[in-house]
């Protein structure tokens, strides 16, 4: 059930496996493009790898948008990773941004390599492992010292056969039990893809097929303010539960989570523990979340 639930399980097969041309300019936009595939990636950092031809495009890889030589010392996050296909030609991209969000679109993979830029401009190495407070979480089962977890979670992590499955699942932990929090509200997972593309600021052809026009009926619950130094701290140290994170800021929004009963729901929130490194008090991005809620009885 739970391989159902979770998003990006096999994202690393996804970018690894899937068969692509052996040089960039088979797969750069000779035509109209389109996703045959689409997963959803966390906000995933990569900097670019430094060749000139590295472009980001516009959503059908026909008009250039911003040319990647102008960003040698920029983190791009991918919130999405698509298979695209003009019919001949195919290849993965990711749908990036920078971190004020005001430079985006999409670039073929090869173009990118994983790992934030540091503020010298060198890629950013993760410790493999955790630290601070973690290490009191720290167990055989639990290498990577995450807060409060349950023997299914801890189960389901040791089965994770990637990095990015690993992450997708640490999402699915930490939001289930807010999902849970709405009373008569039933899960759906279609719904944490509208969730990340609203968190993201992007509307994906995966979304826009799997809802077509009810897709303007969702409604959106987002993070209102984002997290202080304190509360970043304490949520990745386990002295703050998301849980309890989000429910606070719902209450501050003057959300009753008993307005939805019969609703269906979808969550998605940025994972704070990534396998192979520690999570960090000074990640800027811990703590935003969306909840998309739809219904059906309308």
């Amino acid at each position: 059930m739970k391989k159902q639930l979770i998003l990006l399980t096999g994202l690393m097969t996804a970018l690894t496996g899937l068969s692509l041309a052996t040089s960039p300019q088979s797969v750069k936009a000779a035509g109209v493009y389109h996703a045959i595939k689409s997963k959803t990636a966390n906000n995933t950092a990569f900097h670019w790898k430094g060749n000139k031809k590295a472009y980001l495009w516009n959503y059908n890889l026909t008009q250039k948008k911003h040319h990647l030589t102008n960003y040698p010392k920029t983190t791009w996050y991918a919130s999405r990773v698509l298979k695209m296909t003009n019919g001949t030609k195919t290849g993965i991209f990711y749908y990036v941004a920078n971190q004020s969000g005001n430079s985006y679109g999409y670039v073929w993979k090869g173009y990118l390599a994983k790992g934030a830029i540091s503020d010298n401009g060198a890629q950013s190495n993760s410790s493999n492992t955790a630290n601070g407070s973690n290490k009191n979480w720290i167990t055989k089962d639990n290498p990577w010292g995450v807060p409060h977890p349950t023997k299914v979670e801890l189960n389901d992590l040791k089965n994770s056969t990637s990095g990015d499955e690993y992450n997708s699942t640490i999402t699915y932990y930490q939001d289930l039990p807010i999902i849970n929090s709405f009373n008569g509200a039933t899960y759906n997972s279609k719904l944490d893809d509208a969730a990340a593309d609203y968190l993201g600021n992007n509307s994906s052809p995966l979304t826009k097929h799997e809802w077509g026009d009810k897709l303007k009926d969702i409604q959106y619950i987002k993070f209102s303010t984002q997290p202080t130094a304190q509360q970043i701290k304490n949520i990745t140290g386990g002295a703050l539960t998301f849980k309890q994170f989000v429910l606070n800021d719902l209450t501050k929004q003057r959300i009753n989570l008993s307005d939805y009963e019969g609703w269906q729901i979808g969550m998605f929130s940025l994972p704070i523990y990534q396998k192979g490194s520690s999570p960090s008090n000074d990640n800027t991005h811990t703590g935003q979340y969306v909840i998309a809620l739809y219904n059906p009885n309308k």
